[in-house]
């Protein structure tokens, strides 16, 4: 059965009845009502309680409307506050959460860049911005490839050290399974060798190089990506937990390659 409301039963794929939320049993009978006048329902398999709310395990509210708060607070072109998306909701399905709760669900969601294989990465742009958690400074660093346009690696650290540039240059050669022919970077003297260290030592025999610019000059494929960041985290001015900010960018830098 296909769903048609927001208040409906979600149904489990050939069946007219709704499912247990814990073991996925069909086999229960109504259990009174709670203080909201909603029906419950107790399990006979596991002895679950539940009421019957969401289409999702231990949810209050239906998958689509988490995947399009999540979206839409995630998104490179959209910039929404946590506030706004209540708001959006609201007029929208009718549905009212708490910021808190919309928070929460784009911690719960976890979009990883993957491996691309399809096509060659020759051009690689490197650059790391700064932003604000709890009020303190932390810097973004990011990868991105000039073919495609999509964001390879990044991370956050607290400062700029080679073993982070280190790890940044690892997870986007595993992404781009291959090393690319020139690497451009600004000046800051830990990304020599960071790119020695992961590229290997026979990297620059085969006319591969390390440019260092920055600025308006060859590295501004990467500065036009960083000001996208800079206009879009001013709505944050600081994000509250490192877990958020990690939570946030993987699915803006997801959302920034699938567009």
């Amino acid at each position: 059965m296909i769903q048609t409301d927001l208040s409906s039963f979600s149904y489990k794929k050939g069946s007219l009845l709704p499912i247990c939320k814990r073991c996925s049993a069909e086999n229960f009978y109504r259990n009174g009502k709670n203080k909201q006048g909603i029906q419950r329902y107790l399990c006979k398999e596991c002895g679950f309680r539940f009421v019957w709310t969401s289409d999702l395990p231990r949810r209050n509210y239906f998958s689509r409307v988490i995947s399009f708060a999540v979206e839409i607070y995630t998104s490179p072109r959209m910039c929404a506050s946590l506030r706004g998306v209540v708001i959006i909701l609201k007029k929208a399905f009718g549905v009212v959460v708490s910021h808190q709760t919309i928070r929460q669900w784009v911690k719960d969601t976890k979009k990883p860049i993957l491996r691309r294989e399809d096509q060659a990465s020759t051009v690689w742009h490197a650059d790391e911005t700064y932003i604000k958690i709890k009020g303190r400074g932390h810097w973004l660093w990011i990868v991105r490839c000039r073919q495609t346009g999509h964001v390879l690696s990044w991370r956050i650290s607290k400062g700029r050290f080679f073993e982070d540039a280190k790890r940044l240059m690892q997870d986007a050669l595993h992404v781009a399974g291959t090393r690319p022919k020139k690497i451009i970077t600004d000046g800051l003297y830990q990304y020599a060798a960071a790119i020695y260290k992961a590229m290997g030592w026979n990297w620059k025999e085969h006319k591969e190089r390390h440019i260092v610019d920055s600025g308006i000059g060859k590295n501004w494929f990467i500065e036009r990506l960083n000001r996208e960041v800079k206009r879009r985290v001013k709505w944050f001015s600081t994000f509250q937990s490192l877990e958020g900010a990690h939570a946030f960018f993987g699915l803006w830098f997801y959302h920034h390659n699938t567009q």
